[in-house]
């Protein structure tokens, strides 16, 4: 009888030494939930969601509306030996580095290349030039150039919403605390790498 209730009690000791230890790390896991959620870590966290956003629509913005366009003189142009891409010819104009298909380019007319720029930053989007098809003439567009935020559509708006998702979905969560260290540890840098390529 001795040895139940001795037993017995060990049961019990036991579990309640598991249920305060549960109450301890749920009590910790709410205060570091509390504090990583108001003062000025949530001050800061708030302001990466709002300049992440923000890009994110400028990127919008300058992959799908156009800038302002310009014709392109024979001397403002030239073919840049240094980059091979297989039937590309690389193109650089100004600093870009654009690569129409070779078939356009070896048909294209002189004096008719253009190019035009991105709405808000002005970075060089697109190529266009004139191709003569048998007693046609056309006109081509080039759009991909490289080291171009335009090449990363959507993956790029995606990444940059990370930061609002978390702030949307915000609750006590391994999940939560995972993505708002990566905001600030990844998305944010990566913005402002995303600033610098856009504006070269």
């Amino acid at each position: 009888m001795s040895r139940n209730i001795s037993r017995e009690e060990a049961y019990r000791i036991a579990a309640e030494k598991m249920r305060q230890k549960k109450e301890k790390e749920e009590r910790e896991n709410r205060e570091f939930y509390e504090r990583i959620t108001s003062g000025w870590q949530w001050l800061i966290f708030k302001i990466v969601v709002v300049f992440c956003t923000a890009i994110m629509l400028v990127t919008v913005i300058e992959t799908f509306v156009d800038g302002p366009s310009k014709k392109i003189s024979e001397e403002d142009w030239k073919i840049n030996r240094e980059w091979e891409w297989a039937w590309h010819q690389i193109i650089e104009v100004e600093g870009y580095l654009f690569a129409p298909e070779l078939g356009d380019w070896l048909d294209h007319k002189e004096n008719t290349l253009q190019i035009t720029y991105s709405p808000i930053f002005h970075t060089g989007k697109k190529l266009s030039f004139t191709v003569q098809e048998n007693e046609f003439q056309c006109r081509r567009h080039k759009e991909v150039r490289f080291r171009s935020i335009f090449n990363w559509f959507p993956t790029l708006q995606i990444f940059l919403l990370i930061p609002l998702i978390t702030l949307i979905f915000k609750r006590q969560s391994p999940w939560f605390n995972f993505a708002r260290i990566a905001s600030l540890v990844f998305v944010f840098p990566g913005t402002l790498l995303i600033i610098y390529f856009s504006m070269y």
